[in-house]
C-alpha cells in the first residue's frame, strides 16, 4: 500500500510539475508571439509602404523619360505622340488617362485606359484660360492636383514643356483616386492592413472607403501627428482606434515625396485579441496535461504501428513518385526539336532579326519551363496554355500558314490540373504523325467540355507514321492519371478528327 502510494505521490507530484512547466513554457511561447506578431506587423507596414512608394516613383519615371522625349523630338506627330501615351499607360497600370494639349484649338487630346483611340475632349472656358496660362509661363513646369469628374475622384501631374517657341506642349497623367485602392491591394497581396494617404492639407487622396475621399476626417491627434511626419520626414509609430475597422490599430505613417508635393502613407495593422486567446490557453493548459499523461501510453502503441504502416506507404508512394518523375524527364527534352528550333533561328538571324530575338526569347522561355516543371508531376491549366503557346510560336516559324492553333478554355478551368507537358506533347504528335502541308494544314484546337480539356486535330495521317511511336507519352500521361486520380485518357478517331481527353483535376489532389 505504501509503494503504490508513493508512486501516487510521486505521480502527482510528476504530474503537478508537468502542468506548471507547460503553464510557464504557454507563458514564454505568448511572450515570444506578441513580439514576432508585433515584429510581423512592422514589417507588413513597411513592406505596404514600401511598395506604394514604388508605384509613385515608376510614375515619376515615366514621366520623366515622356518628358526626354518630347524635348528630344523635332516635331510632334499625332500618331507619336498616341503611341508614346499608350506606352505610358501599358508601363504603369495604375494611369486612369494618359492626355495632351498643344494650344492649337480649345480641345486637349485624351487617351482612356484600354481604349484604342485618342478621344477630343473641349475644354470650358475657364480650362483653356488655365492650359494657355501653363503654357505661356515660358519656362517648364511641374503641377499637380485633383479634380472630381463623373463621381471619381483624380489625381492629375501636369509638364508643361517649351523646347522652342513653335513647340509648345502640355501633357499629363491622371490617377483615378477612386480606384487606387485596389490597384495596390492588387499589387501588395492579401494581407491584413489597410493603407491610406493624405496630402500637405490633410486631404484623404487613397483610402478603402470611397466616401471618405477628398474630406479630412482625422481628429487633431491624427492631423498634429500627420504634420510632424511632414515637417521631420521621418516615420511615426501610434495605436489608434480606427474608424474604418471600428477597432485598435497599429498605425504607422511614413513620408512619402511625390514629385514636389510631400504626402503621408498610413499602414493600419488590426491589433485582434491576443490577450483572450493568451487567457483560453492557460485556461485549458492543466486539463490538457492530464489528458496527456492518461492516454499518452495508450496512444503510443497505437501510434507507433501507424506509423510503422504509414512509412512503408510514403516510401512506396515516394519510390512511385520519384519513378514518374524521372519519366517525365527522359520525355521533356526533345533533341529533334532543339535542332528544329535552331535551324529555324539560323534563317531568322539572317532574314529578320527582330523576328530573331523574339524567337530565342520564346525558345528561352519554352526550356526554362521543362526545367522548372521536371520535379512536378502536375501543372495547373493556365501554366499548360501558356508553355503550349510558346512551343505552337516557334512551330509556326517553321511551318507558316501549314499550321493553325485555336485555344478556348473557360477561366473557371484555368486553376484545374492536368500531366506536366501534356497540351505540348499532344500538339507536338499531333505535328509529327499528320501531314502538314499548304494543301492539307493542320488545324489544331484546345478546349475544354464537361470535366475534360480537349486536343483536337484533322487526322491526316503520314504514310510513315505508326501508333508505336506515340505510345511512350501517353503511358506516361496515363500513369500520372493513375498515381493521382485513376481516371482514364482517352484518344480516338471521331468523324475526321483525332481527339484527345485530358480529364481535369479539380480538388481532388
Amino acid at each position: 500500500m505504501r509503494i503504490r502510494t508513493s508512486i501516487i505521490s510521486i505521480g502527482l507530484i510528476l504530474l503537478a510539475l508537468f502542468i506548471a512547466a507547460i503553464y510557464l513554457i504557454g507563458k514564454k511561447i505568448s511572450d515570444v508571439g506578441n513580439d514576432m506578431n508585433n515584429a510581423n506587423a512592422r514589417e507588413a507596414c513597411r513592406y505596404r509602404a514600401e511598395s506604394v512608394a514604388y508605384e509613385f516613383k515608376k510614375t515619376e519615371e515615366l514621366q520623366r523619360l515622356a518628358r526626354e522625349f518630347f524635348w528630344k523630338s523635332e516635331s510632334y506627330r499625332e500618331q507619336d505622340l498616341f503611341s508614346l501615351l499608350k506606352t505610358m499607360q501599358q508601363l504603369d497600370p495604375k494611369l486612369s488617362r494618359t492626355w495632351f494639349f498643344r494650344g492649337t484649338n480649345d480641345s486637349l487630346r485624351l487617351l482612356e485606359r484600354n481604349s484604342s483611340e485618342l478621344r477630343k475632349m473641349k475644354l470650358s472656358g475657364i480650362e483653356l484660360k488655365y492650359m494657355y496660362t501653363l503654357l505661356d509661363s515660358h519656362t517648364d513646369h511641374h503641377f499637380s492636383g485633383t479634380y472630381h469628374e463623373d463621381g471619381k475622384t483624380y489625381w492629375t501631374t501636369i509638364e508643361a514643356i517649351e523646347p522652342t517657341a513653335t513647340r509648345r506642349i502640355l501633357f499629363g497623367f491622371d490617377i483615378s483616386l477612386t480606384d487606387l485602392h485596389s490597384y495596390f491591394a492588387e499589387v501588395t497581396g492579401k494581407v491584413s492592413s489597410y493603407v491610406f494617404i493624405v496630402n500637405e492639407r490633410g486631404i484623404l487622396l487613397s483610402h478603402p472607403d470611397e466616401n471618405l475621399l477628398g474630406t479630412s476626417p482625422f481628429q487633431k491627434e491624427e492631423l498634429d501627428s500627420i504634420k510632424e511626419v511632414l515637417k521631420s520626414q521621418s516615420e511615426l509609430e501610434i495605436m489608434v482606434h480606427s474608424n474604418f475597422l471600428s477597432s485598435q490599430v497599429l498605425r504607422i505613417y511614413y513620408p512619402l515625396l511625390v514629385g514636389s508635393e510631400k504626402w503621408v502613407i498610413a499602414v493600419n495593422v488590426p491589433q485582434y485579441g491576443n490577450r483572450e486567446i493568451l487567457d483560453e490557453f492557460h485556461r485549458y493548459t492543466a486539463m490538457i496535461a492530464l489528458i496527456t499523461v492518461v492516454i499518452f501510453a495508450i496512444l503510443l502503441l497505437f501510434a507507433q504501428h501507424k506509423w510503422r504502416k504509414e512509412y512503408r506507404l510514403r516510401r512506396s508512394l515516394e519510390q512511385e513518385s520519384m519513378e514518374l518523375h524521372l519519366q517525365q524527364l527522359k520525355n521533356q527534352i526533345n533533341p529533334h526539336f532543339l535542332f528544329n528550333s535552331l535551324n529555324s533561328l539560323s534563317v531568322l538571324i539572317g532574314s529578320d532579326s527582330t523576328l530573331a530575338r523574339e524567337f530565342v526569347l520564346k525558345l528561352s522561355k519554352v526550356y526554362r519551363y521543362l526545367l522548372e516543371t521536371r520535379n512536378e508531376s502536375l501543372s495547373t491549366v493556365k501554366e499548360e496554355i501558356e508553355f503550349t503557346r510558346q512551343y505552337y510560336f516557334l512551330q509556326k516559324i517553321r511551318f507558316g500558314d501549314q499550321l493553325d492553333l485555336s485555344i478556348d478554355v473557360r477561366p473557371d478551368c484555368l486553376e484545374a490540373k492536368v500531366p506536366s507537358i501534356s497540351l505540348q506533347m499532344l500538339v507536338e504528335n499531333a505535328i509529327k504523325h499528320n501531314q502538314v502541308t499548304l494543301q492539307n494544314p493542320l488545324h489544331i484546337k484546345i478546349y475544354d467540355r464537361d470535366e475534360y480539356l480537349i486536343v483536337e486535330n484533322n487526322y491526316q495521317p503520314r504514310a510513315e507514321s505508326s501508333e508505336e511511336s506515340m505510345g511512350v507519352g501517353f503511358e506516361r500521361i496515363q500513369a500520372i492519371y493513375d498515381f493521382y486520380s485513376g481516371e482514364k485518357f482517352v484518344c480516338n478517331c471521331e468523324n475526321g478528327c483525332y481527339v484527345c481527353r485530358l480529364p481535369l483535376l479539380k480538388n481532388r489532389l
